[in-house]
């Protein structure tokens, strides 16, 4: 996932791309490049990837805006697709200069490489840990350059940057083949996509669906046995089923999962698994030790055929500007002041609720634990307590902060980065002493319909005394 400041950069550079972004938006891109640097490299590769797609800019306005002249030939060098009215042209030759100033340059895809090379890849391989290259690979070039053709691995993490600006993480045993930079067909395995607003369209096909992007960060798992896993972190996809009716067609959005039959037969994915690396699973864990939650469930149909909310959970994930929910509200958790949260609760295992269900009269979440835990809950400071939280959970008298991101009443609204900064909403928590595995049902927020939010939910281990275990 992305932290505050990459979000606000690839907010930002939406706009400046789309030619709707101000000069104080300029600026601020700039002033985040500035701020971190570390940041520059990619952004930078984005900008002048969409260039290299697009258009093709005339060495009179690169000399307008001061652009150097090895960075015009190679702008220059590029084929293009559209030729955009000039001022879109103008506006992004002026985003372009300016970061290059800002960031100092950076080493343009294609400056170092032969032009055949170049020509013929549609991807660059951009990190990689770990792999371990099946022989059935055809699409590697030299240079970590990737053309059409087939690509699996055995093992390891990859990424590939796409030349359409898309990115693409590849983790553990996968095949797929490449078709274009707008187009990879996933036989089996796991891939991430983060796709910039300028790159809608770009899709990941299985055997059974086909998954298009509208702008935004998605997952795709391919099984091989009829089914295909949709995981969405951000933004929306578009599924269409590759057999049957393919007229059918689901949308889905930030926070769903869906597990799709090549009919389009759609069921909803309760539990998405994840680590702080931002890697992620829908295998079953229950049989699992090694989590502190064997599952959750709520009472909501599996597939009531509206949405398909999942919830999040993170292992040894919970700190400060910790994302709270899965679905749209981009709220995170912080200690109240800058000591941050509180040492009991930093590293706990936690789950992403869903912040639209804060008022479902009725609504029931049931956790279940592999292992004896503390459980706890956040729960609004502005709302009345419901009589579950006092009947099975006590005080511990600490309150931690609940950091607000835009939402609908306040669009412009920002996160900010660091404990103790930007809190909008206080949170108490409450505990609750599970000394074995156990289920434990949490109820609604309330019936009342003051503003609200809705509660978090985390657990750590507890290590229990043999004797007094089977005292019990």
């Amino acid at each position: 996932m992305m932290d505050a400041a990459e979000r606000r950069l690839e907010t930002l550079l939406d706009v400046i791309l789309d030619s709707t972004g101000s000069d104080v938006q300029r600026q601020e891109f700039a002033a985040l490049i500035e701020q971190h640097p570390e940041l520059a490299a990619p952004f930078i590769e984005q900008l002048r990837t969409h260039s290299l797609l697009q258009w093709q800019c005339d060495e009179a306005n690169l000399r307008k805006v001061g652009v150097p002249n090895s960075v015009q030939s190679c702008v220059g060098a590029a084929e293009p697709a559209r030729r955009p009215a000039r001022r879109v042209v103008l506006g992004w030759i002026a985003s372009i200069a300016a970061v290059l100033v800002v960031a100092g340059g950076a080493i343009l895809w294609g400056l170092h490489r032969g032009q055949s090379d170049q020509h013929l890849a549609v991807a660059e391989i951009v990190d990689d840990h770990g792999v371990v290259w099946s022989d059935k690979s055809t699409a590697l070039q030299q240079s970590r350059l990737v053309r059409p053709g087939r690509l699996e691995i055995e093992s390891g993490v990859l990424t590939l940057r796409f030349r359409s600006g898309a990115t693409v993480l590849i983790r553990d045993a996968a095949s797929m083949r490449i078709e274009s930079d707008m187009l990879v067909r996933l036989d089996r395995g796991q891939a991430t996509a983060q796709v910039p607003h300028w790159a809608k369209g770009f899709t990941i096909e299985t055997a059974d669906v086909e998954v298009v992007d509208l702008g935004t960060q998605f997952g795709v798992m391919a099984s091989g046995d009829g089914m295909t896993d949709v995981v969405i972190f951000e933004g929306q996809v578009d599924v269409k089923p590759t057999g049957g009716d393919r007229r059918i067609q689901k949308r889905l959005n930030q926070g769903e999962a869906a597990r799709i039959n090549s009919n389009g037969a759609i069921d909803r994915i309760v539990e998405v698994r994840g680590d702080v690396k931002g890697g992620w699973s829908t295998m079953d864990h229950s049989g699992s030790t090694r989590n502190v939650f064997r599952a959750i469930r709520d009472n909501i149909p599996p597939s009531d055929g509206t949405r398909y909310y999942y919830y999040q959970i993170t292992t040894a994930g919970l700190d400060d500007d910790s994302w709270a929910y899965v679905d749209g509200h981009p709220h995170q958790w912080n200690g109240l002041t800058a000591a941050g949260l509180p040492e009991f609760l930093r590293g706990a295992d936690y789950a992403r609720t869903f912040n639209d269900y804060r008022y479902i009269h009725g609504f029931e979440i049931v956790v279940e634990l592999s292992r004896p835990a503390d459980l706890y809950v956040f729960f609004d400071d502005r709302v009345p307590t419901p009589d579950w939280l006092l009947e099975r959970f006590e005080d511990t008298g600490v309150d931690i902060g609940l950091d607000e991101g835009p939402w609908e009443g306040i669009p412009d609204h920002r996160t900010a980065v660091g404990s103790g900064n930007s809190i909008d909403n206080a949170f108490s928590v409450w505990r609750r002493r599970c000394e074995r595995g156990e289920m434990v049902t949490l109820g609604a927020v309330g019936d009342s319909s003051e503003a609200r939010a809705m509660y978090g939910i985390a657990a750590t281990r507890v290590e229990v005394d043999l004797t007094t275990r089977l005292s019990n």
